[in-house]
């Protein structure tokens, strides 16, 4: 009897054990499986690849998936003769053809600032997640009439509304013709179901060369 007493309760044991493995795992597994957003670049065209890179002084190269909001936001190519990086220049190890730059239009060479824009819809549950703005820039040129590169994330409610803003540039440290990778790490604010990217080519009275390349907004 007393055996028999023994035995099931080792039976008892080995199935709460068994139990408490499986609620583990099921646990474990659910953040990963509540988040098929998490890991991936919210951002559509984010190295500027879809259409067609400028090579010519004065074209316009469109950037489908963004808006231009001021100057000539274009997509140039690292063959373009005249302009700041080519293939040569340091950058995303990832890149392909294009970039984002200011433009050598007159639009461009006029406007204080070359201003391109894309608005996301940010998934139901986005809200309180880490989020990570990340992105290689360059720089053109040095002192008052230098193009800088700047990039920001505008977290936004359903009215428009800015919540929180995260950002990288403008970046002095960024020199010559080569571009670096700069990033920073956020919370999506409560309420925000929306998200602007804006990429802002700045100052400089002439052709704004500075450019950027690979952006990302990744939440976690």
């Amino acid at each position: 009897m007393e055996r028999k007493t023994r035995t099931q309760a080792w039976t008892i044991c080995a199935a709460l054990v068994l139990a408490a493995a499986v609620l583990a795992t099921a646990a474990s597994a659910t953040p990963g499986a509540a988040c098929g957003f998490c890991g991936k670049n919210l951002i559509k065209n984010p190295g500027a690849e879809a259409g067609a890179g400028i090579t010519a002084v004065g074209a316009y190269g469109a950037v489908p998936g963004w808006t231009n909001e001021a100057g000539q936001f274009s997509a140039a190519s690292y063959t373009f003769p005249n302009g700041w990086f080519s293939k040569r220049s340091k950058g995303s190890q990832a890149r392909g053809k294009n970039y984002f730059f200011g433009g050598t239009t007159t639009d461009a060479v006029s406007a204080k600032a070359t201003i391109g824009k894309q608005t996301i819809k940010l998934p139901a549950a986005a809200a309180g997640r880490k989020v990570t703005l990340g992105g290689w820039l360059g720089n053109y040129g040095t002192g008052p009439t230098a193009n800088m590169t700047q990039v920001r994330a505008e977290f936004a409610d359903p009215g428009g509304t800015v919540l929180a803003r995260l950002r990288i540039g403008n970046d002095t440290t960024i020199s010559g013709t080569d571009m670096a990778f700069r990033s920073r790490k956020g919370t999506v604010p409560r309420g925000a179901t929306q998200v602007t990217i804006v990429v802002t080519f700045a100052s400089g009275n002439n052709y704004k060369l500075a450019g950027a390349d690979d952006l990302s907004l990744v939440l976690a």
